[in-house]
């Protein structure tokens, strides 16, 4: 219920703020996504991305940060549906590949993330092993 009101307020915010400062870009929002990510505001960073998405559906990287601020808040199904789109637009995105075959772990999908893995690894080896190993090692202390 929090988070619908949340919604609703921000989404009147921002129409409120469109009217009176002119049509804000897609990537004003993306920036203060950012933002509010760094500040562990992860539910406004979604709420940023859902923004600049309605301005731009064709924005890969404010999918991929939405993804990962799902992600964040442990909302592994969303994290995966936004990583697939962000794939969707840009198919070489190491990260996202990444992300999603991480969100595909934790959601106990492990064909799906054995798959990505091996999709990131024909992008960058070297990354891929780096990103797998900090995740063993993260998940060795508690994580």
């Amino acid at each position: 219920m929090k988070y619908i009101r949340q919604t609703v307020l921000f989404t009147i915010i921002l129409l409120l703020v469109n009217n009176a400062m002119g049509q804000a870009k897609a990537s004003d929002y993306l920036k203060a996504a950012i933002e509010a990510t760094n500040q562990k505001k992860y539910e406004r960073a979604i709420l940023l991305c859902d923004a600049a998405i309605s301005l731009n559906n064709t924005i890969s990287t404010a999918y991929f940060h939405r993804g990962y601020n799902k992600l964040l808040l442990k909302d592994f199904q969303g994290a995966i549906i936004d990583f697939s789109v962000c794939l969707d637009l840009s198919p070489d995105n190491l990260s996202a590949y990444l992300y999603r075959a991480y969100s595909n772990q934790k959601a106990g999908n492990k064909w799906e993330s054995t798959r990505d893995y091996n999709s990131a690894r024909r992008i960058d080896a070297i990354e891929t092993f780096a990103f797998m190993a900090g995740n063993m090692f993260r998940s060795t202390l508690g994580d």
